[in-house]
């Protein structure tokens, strides 16, 4: 026939393969070409039109499935603006967090901290706790509790980067939004906070431990807020708990895994 070429000379004048050529038609991308008498199948101007706007959507990075919709539609210079926009919006969220993943990386190296066993960023639980309360409430916290603070970060870390099997997030937001509205029960928790801090200098038969967890549920459980929010929790369940205070023992000093421990029991007595 006139102005018709076989698949092969179709691959080599597309740039494309025979492999992908078939799928095209496979999945209907590429209709069916019209055949010779010795059932060859023979592509002319319109599989070659065809083929351009595949290869231009491609580029500009649409899926096979998304250029098939737009091929197919009737209405395809709308569809193809409303693909196209939508796409814009793609390209342009991915940019944004590109550059934040530069900017982090930049940071990270102008600190020095390279090193794959340190942490590095701060865990979804711990950013949102610092969204939720007030700037001047985390700065407090930072300066009077340092040591606690840099410890709590590295305890949502593990939480956060496996899964324990406890929906511990909307305990840690309901907690933090509590805190945000009541600075003065926000204070006394930071004193509670200083004298744990203080805890990784005693010995585990210290009898402060005990006080100091005795003294901490005493102070929740008069909060009928506090109360519902963390007495009573299920907590991680065995064998991952063995597993958790191992993970854990690395990040606070074993007095403080016995006040954990003494804490947790009285929560739930």
């Amino acid at each position: 026939m006139k102005n018709r070429i076989k698949i092969g000379d179709f691959v080599k004048l597309t740039g494309s393969t025979l492999k992908t050529i078939i799928y095209y038609h496979k999945i209907g991308l590429l209709q069916e070409p019209e055949r010779s008498q010795g059932g060859y199948r023979l592509y002319g101007p319109e599989e070659l039109t065809r083929m351009q706007l595949i290869n231009h959507l491609k580029s500009l990075g649409l899926d096979l499935k998304r250029i098939k919709e737009v091929l197919g539609d009737i209405h395809y210079n709308k569809t193809l603006r409303e693909v196209l926009q939508s796409l814009q919006i793609d390209l342009l969220n991915e940019k944004k967090s590109l550059e934040e993943r530069i900017a982090k990386i930049e940071l990270l190296l102008s600190e020095d901290k390279v090193r794959l066993d340190e942490d590095i960023y701060d865990s979804p639980s711990f950013q949102m706790i610092t969204e939720i309360l007030k700037p001047e409430q985390i700065e407090n916290y930072a300066r009077t509790c340092p040591e606690l603070f840099d410890q709590q970060r590295k305890l949502f870390g593990i939480l956060d980067d496996f899964q324990w099997g406890e929906d511990y997030q909307e305990t840690f937001r309901a907690l933090a939004g509590y805190f945000q509205d009541h600075p003065e029960q926000y204070q006394i928790s930071l004193d509670y906070g200083v004298r744990l801090s203080n805890l990784s200098q005693l010995s585990e038969d210290d009898p402060e431990i005990e006080i100091l967890a005795r003294e901490s549920v005493e102070f929740i459980k008069s909060i009928p807020q506090l109360r519902k929010m963390l007495c009573n929790q299920s907590g991680i369940k065995k064998p991952l708990e063995s597993l958790y205070n191992d993970m854990v023992a690395n990040v606070i000093s074993p007095a403080r895994m016995k006040h954990r421990q003494l804490f947790q029991k009285y929560l739930n007595s």
